[in-house]
Order: structure tokens, then sequence, then C-alpha cells
């Protein structure tokens, strides 16, 4: 009966490894993929740094066989002398054999999306979705009426230092304003059209921060501001709006990755300098955006970090301001890259063999 009893119990375990094996596997499964997409994207803005060539692989399918063999064997000996012997076997195996489908993001529609400016309705549309206002324009926008966010910074890193203080200080100042309900991003009617566009509350309109915006960015007294890109539409209630393209995104963002020094000694990294000759720091830019830091060795506490030329490339996993960019960038990717169905052959990997 005591052998009875443990094949029963074993036969009973049985039924519940599949639903196990899939909860276990659906959660690795996720993990990896979050920390494989997380090491992509700071892989690429490390080589941007270095003005080495950026590669996409989007993991187009995964797919994992579950088998489960049992076997069971009984054995008796009869003696000649008291007691006979009985001998019962079990044995169980499980085994998973996963497929994980690669396809790289390329072809002239991937690369088109990569290159045009971000439409302006996105902006709105991220704003609307809980991120900081000013995170959104100082990534995405290189000039706003004219000021200038390091539009130079969205390619290959410049060797003059870019203008960019006056920029600052305008979307900092609608941060606040916003923050303070002063003034908010919607869209309204004009001319048959639904345009976006910056909404003053009338009820707030002399605000004293709203008056040095004005000026930052010559406006009139208008209660709303409709933005475009059209840069050559003339008058004091429009923000004409120039975005950078994903690619330009990706571009600002690898100013933010330091080098080590004898890299920057040696040529293989640009070196930023002001007019006068004297080294401009990037830190004075993206200091308090985003920050990927080197080290000779693995970092001990880092959010993602990848190994290139020989150094740890990391974002601390304390640099809160850094991870929240890093989001925002793995989102602004996902909704201006899309999906391209790739024309070259799929790299299809059976994992174990």
């Amino acid at each position: 009966m005591r052998w009875l009893s443990l094949l029963t119990l074993l036969l009973v375990g049985c039924t519940s490894v599949g639903p196990q094996a899939l909860k276990q596997a659906r959660f690795n499964y996720n993990l990896a993929l979050q920390h494989s997409a997380n090491e992509q994207l700071l892989l690429n803005l490390v080589r941007l740094r270095y003005r080495d060539n950026p590669v996409f692989l989007e993991v187009s399918s995964i797919s994992s066989q579950f088998s489960l063999t049992s076997d069971l064997s009984a054995q008796a000996r009869v003696n000649e002398v008291y007691p006979d012997s009985y001998t019962l076997g079990f044995g169980l195996a499980f085994a998973e054999k996963p497929t994980i489908t690669l396809s790289p993001l390329q072809g002239d529609k991937f690369v088109k999306r990569l290159l045009s400016p971000i439409p302006v309705e996105h902006l709105v549309l991220l704003a609307h979705s809980g991120w900081r206002i000013d995170r959104i324009l100082r990534l995405c926008v290189q000039r706003l009426n004219g000021l200038e966010n390091a539009p130079t910074a969205s390619g290959p890193t410049p060797e003059l230092k870019p203008e960019f203080e006056d920029f600052l200080r305008a979307v900092k100042l609608i941060h606040e304003l916003r923050r303070a309900k002063v003034v908010d991003f919607t869209y309204l009617p004009e001319k048959g059209k639904v345009l976006p566009a910056l909404y003053v509350h009338p009820k707030r309109s002399l605000h004293p921060k709203l008056e040095e915006l004005r000026q930052l960015l010559k406006l009139g007294p208008h209660a709303q501001y409709l933005l475009t890109t059209d840069v050559t539409v003339q008058g004091d209630r429009y923000l004409r709006v120039e975005t950078r393209s994903l690619m330009g995104v990706l571009f600002y963002l690898s100013q933010g990755v330091c080098v080590p020094e004898e890299d920057l000694r040696a040529g293989k990294v640009t070196a930023t300098r002001y007019p006068d000759g004297r080294l401009f720091d990037w830190s004075e830019l993206l200091g308090d955006l985003f920050v990927v830091r080197v080290s000779a060795r693995p970092p001990a506490d880092a959010m993602v970090a990848v190994k290139y030329r020989g150094k740890w490339f990391y974002i601390a996993d304390n640099d809160l301001r850094s991870k929240s960019t890093f989001v925002f960038l793995s989102q602004i990717f996902a909704l201006e890259a899309g999906k391209e169905k790739s024309l070259v052959p799929l790299l299809t990997i059976p994992v174990g063999q």
C-alpha cells in the first residue's frame, strides 16, 4: 500500500507540470525580452557615440515545446527462504525546446521612419500620457520659434559647442506653467481643421512666468498659440516647432555617453569645444536628463549594462532621471519606428541544439 500511495502522489503531481511550466516560461521569457531590448538600445547609443553603425534586431517569435516522459517498472523475486523481495521503479523526465526567431529592422520604410521628423501631434499625445513636457521637448524638438536646442547634436558629435541655453529656459518655464495649470497642450479648431496648440488658461493669463515665456519665444498676449512645423509662417500667435527625427533623438542622447579619457585622447570620439578651444562638457546639456557611465569592470548596481570596446557602459540603477529618459526613449522608438516586415531571411535559433 505504501508504494501504491507514492505512485498515486507522483501521478497527481504530473498533472500540474504543464501549467507550472507555462507560468515559469512566460515569466522567464518576459524578463529575457526586457533585458535584451534594454541592452540593444543602450548598445546602439554607445555605438552612435563612437560613430559606429547601429543595428536593430526584433524578436519576431518565440516558440517552445515541452515534453514530459515517465516510466514505471516493477520486479518481484520469490526466494526459497522467506521473505520475498519486491521493487518498484518510477522515472520522470521534463524537457523544453525553445526556438527564437529574430529579424533585422531595415528596409526603405523603416529608414524613412527613422529619418522623418516626429509629428507634432505625437508630442501632444506623449504629453497627455503623463510624461513631463520638458523631457518631451528636450528630446524631440531642436528648434522652438528660433530658439535652438543643440540641433547639431542630432547627428554625429559636433566639434563646436551647440546653442541650447535659451531653449532650456523656455521649456523649463513651459513645464512650470503647465504644472501650475497656467498653460496646457491641446487641440483647437482653426479654419475647419483641428490643430495642436498651447492653450493659456484665461484666469491665469497674467502669471509673471508666462510673460517671461512670451518674451523668450516672441509671442503676443494671446489666449492660444497654434503649433506648426511650417517655419515660414509668420505671426506672434504661432509656435514654430522643428522636431528631431527618431535617429536625431538617438544621436542627441548618445552625447550623454561618457567615454574613457584614453579614447578621447586617441581621437576615437569627437571632442566638442568652445570657440576659444576649451573642452565642452556634455553634462552641461544632458547631465540632469541622461547619463551613461563607463567603467573598466562590470558595474555592481546597474539598471542596464553592455560591454563594448573592452569597457562597460551602464545606467546606474539609482539614476532615476536617466532611467525615466531611457524608458521614454523606448516608447518613442516603438511609436515612431513601428513594425516593418523584413524582406531579408529571418534568423531562427533553436536554443540548446
